[in-house]
């Protein structure tokens, strides 16, 4: 095969840039849905546990009648002061306890040393202040971020602040707020299980969005190629069907006129050696042909339907077509070698049809070989299906030719039309089968037919 000719269709890597748009938009949607709701069932577990402390605090602090001591600040007379102190320190997971006043005075600590220093840059405390339950997880490395933070256990590097009100009976004034350092151990374990929950739902749930629009991104490309495809196609057989009318008209006047002479001389002076009735049989044989093909190329074609009882033997097909061509084969010194089984069966085809389409298939491998080449048809038949192969030895095709040769006007000879293929393929699909072709550069190609047959 010589030279490659043809333009190749333009196409629209739909799925390539989906992936990459998809990969990046269902990603991000995912991390930030996940991120959102991680943060949400953070702090609505940590704003409920605060809150479950605070009413803690606050009934005790009603029972106890502390607002004296939290109103003088002098707790060292105040045993009730010293039993609300003894029950907020001895609350679950609880590192430290600071009670503050409304003036931003420490009024008592579990550390000592902090009793009596003023913190008054601390937004959290002003907020509870304000009658605000503030809570919020703090990481501690190395040294303390905040005033009052010095002299934690440099050990605990993560634990919750709580910020509490303590307000009066009144359920207005604040009395002041007891600020907890803990560390909840099960309370965090469960934050970071529903964390671990969200983002695994979230990547499973992308991932799941992803293939199923891909797997539907990918059968809309494959639709839309196919109809790409069938769209070139009617628009080339539509331009073969007008240049086959306008050469039709053409041939069928001086076929007439050969085949009137034929039977004129026949009338005349007898046939003794069957010359004049092998002119009038190839006469109608290009007759039928090119109606067949006139009707075949129409925009319509596709849907006009086989006429009743069009039927073709395979056997008989393919016999008469390789004696006709073995002659030309001989001169071209190359050798076609036939390996078919037995009644291969009836294809429901108009005969000349199938004829040109197997002729259009052995010319193309007899001019893919050169000198001494050989060609290799090869039938079988199992069941209902019949299997026809096409093979020679020539010289191949490359991928690229390969994904090309069935498309209409495509060719890879020099003085070739590039239609054979793709009318061939237009043919047997309509009779029901299917046509595949493999090559391989430097080794040859095989054409596979497979074909419904019946038996008569």
């Amino acid at each position: 095969m010589n030279e490659e000719h043809g333009t190749a269709l333009k196409t629209f890597h739909v799925l390539r840039r989906f992936v990459v748009v998809g990969t990046l938009s269902i990603g991000l949607f995912s991390a930030t849905l996940a991120s959102m709701l991680s943060g949400f069932i953070e702090a609505q577990m940590l704003q409920r546990d605060a809150t479950v402390s605070r009413n803690f605090v606050q009934s005790i602090a009603n029972s106890q009648h502390i607002a004296e001591a939290f109103q003088t600040g002098d707790i060292g007379r105040s045993p009730e002061f010293a039993e609300f102190f003894a029950h907020i320190a001895a609350m679950p997971d609880v590192l430290r306890a600071n009670i503050y006043t409304p003036q931003y005075r420490m009024l008592w600590s579990s550390r000592p040393e902090l009793i009596g220093q003023t913190f008054p840059d601390n937004p959290e405390l002003v907020r509870a202040l304000n009658k605000e339950i503030v809570v919020e997880i703090s990481t501690h490395h190395g040294e303390p971020t905040k005033p009052e933070h010095m002299l934690m256990d440099t050990d605990t590097t993560r634990y919750i602040e709580h910020y509490a009100p303590v307000l009066a009976r009144d359920g207005r004034t604040v009395l002041g707020v007891i600020e907890l350092y803990r560390q909840p151990l099960d309370l965090l374990h469960a934050i970071r299980s529903g964390q671990r929950l969200v983002w695994t739902s979230a990547v499973l749930g992308g991932t799941c969005l992803f293939l199923v629009l891909v797997g539907f991104v990918r059968h809309t490309e494959q639709a839309l190629r196919q109809q790409q495809h069938q769209l070139v196609e009617g628009e080339a057989l539509a331009l073969v069907g007008e240049i086959s009318a306008t050469v039709a008209h053409s041939i069928r006047n001086p076929l007439g006129a050969i085949r009137s002479t034929a039977e004129l001389q026949a009338a005349l002076v007898g046939d003794p050696d069957g010359v004049q009735a092998q002119i009038m049989r190839d006469a109608d044989r290009i007759e039928s042909l090119v109606r067949t093909l006139l009707s075949y190329a129409s925009p319509s074609a596709a849907d006009t339907p086989q006429p009743f009882g069009s039927t073709a033997d395979l056997d008989e097909v393919i016999l008469r077509l390789v004696a006709r061509l073995q002659p030309d084969l001989a001169r071209q010194d190359k050798h076609l070698r036939l390996d078919l089984h037995p009644s291969l069966g009836h294809l429901a085809i108009d005969p000349v049809l199938l004829t040109q389409v197997l002729q259009s298939l052995l010319t193309n491998a007899c001019e893919a070989t050169t000198a001494h080449g050989r060609i290799l048809l090869r039938g079988r038949r199992r069941g209902h299906t019949t299997t026809l192969c096409i093979t020679d030895n020539g010289e191949g095709l490359h991928p690229g030719q390969l994904k090309a040769v069935f498309r209409p006007f495509y060719t890879t000879k020099s003085r070739g039309f590039g239609m054979g293929l793709a009318l061939a393929r237009r043919v047997i699909e309509r009779a029901g089968g299917d046509i595949h072709l493999s090559s391989q550069r430097g080794r040859g190609t095989t054409v596979r037919l497979r074909l419904p047959v019946t038996d008569l």
